[in-house]
């Protein structure tokens, strides 16, 4: 029978917490799925742990390295399921995660798209965290300016993903999920849950890493993107709109913040009262400093 949830994970050199995250799929309480596990050209003891897993759901497959995007696409492809949940193979998702996920879903006849909160582990852990978007419109604004979904956490529909493209190299740069979140948004509805239903593992060089020159950059052109999309703005008004939205405290003009709640807030495509009391308390902070 084909699986309702094709579980798509791939790994290289994840020897150290593999056994973890591979275990906390293996025990979900939902049981209807099939676990896609791509080994991206290892070279330490990735195969040999997986190969150990005699679970019949595990596909098992092994590459030569190319990279996290052709591995992701390459699963997507041997994917069975109607629904892809991606786990990383260092994070744990918590044992009820694909039945509160699977039963969100199925509430929402138009749902593509599920993420969920999630609990940080590990070194180099984030001293705040953003408050987690609960609706459609606030994870939209917060598309604008950053990726505001952690890819372990998601169910997607895979046609759906596959119809938007997928994941595409040219976005690598800025993470390999940030632009599929936008395309999948305008195709239907994402469900945010607020529950922390996996165990994000933070590593100490992840800061610094996220923060290169590359990626900076190719974030911006994406949340510009996403400006322009969801606010249905010209490519200078977009520009300009994701400059205001990633400017922080002092950085952030009156002027030009007036200039985003007159010009481009009243544009989004979608209006939450979430998004009104975040527009608000923005104000606020721009107006005090």
């Amino acid at each position: 029978m084909t699986p309702r949830i094709s579980v798509l994970m791939p790994v290289w050199n994840g020897e150290e917490y593999l056994a973890s995250a591979v275990e906390s799929i293996l025990s979900q309480s939902f049981t209807d799925f099939e676990f896609v596990v791509i080994d991206d050209g290892s070279d330490d003891d990735t195969w040999r742990i997986l190969a150990g897993f005699k679970d019949p759901r595990i596909r098992l497959f092994g590459l030569t390295h190319g990279g996290l995007v052709p591995a992701l696409s390459f699963g997507l492809r041997q994917a069975r399921g109607e629904w892809i949940a991606r786990q990383d193979a260092d994070d744990v998702s918590l044992p009820q995660r694909l039945e509160r996920q699977w039963t969100a879903v199925n509430q929402q006849p138009d749902a593509v798209l599920c993420h969920s909160d999630v609990e940080p582990i590990g070194e180099g852990q984030p001293a705040g965290q953003a408050r987690f978007p609960r609706t459609q419109a606030m994870l939209a604004l917060r598309l604008c300016f950053q990726c505001a979904i952690v890819h372990s956490t998601v169910l997607f529909k895979r046609q759906t993903a596959l119809a938007a493209g997928g994941y595409l190299e040219a976005d690598r740069a800025a993470g390999e999920d940030y632009s599929l979140w936008g395309r999948l948004m305008e195709l239907g509805r994402c469900i945010g849950i607020l529950e922390k239903l996996l165990r994000f593992r933070c590593h100490s060089e992840s800061t610094s890493k996220r923060l290169n020159t590359a990626m900076l950059a190719a974030a911006r052109r994406l949340g510009t993107e996403h400006c322009r999309r969801f606010m249905r703005l010209s490519p200078e008004q977009a520009a300009r709109a994701n400059a205001v939205l990633v400017a922080r405290g002092r950085q952030r003009r009156w002027r030009d913040w007036a200039w985003f709640l007159s010009h481009c807030a009243p544009r989004l495509r979608w209006k939450s009262g979430e998004v009104y009391t975040w527009l608000a308390w923005q104000t606020l902070k721009t107006v005090t400093g």
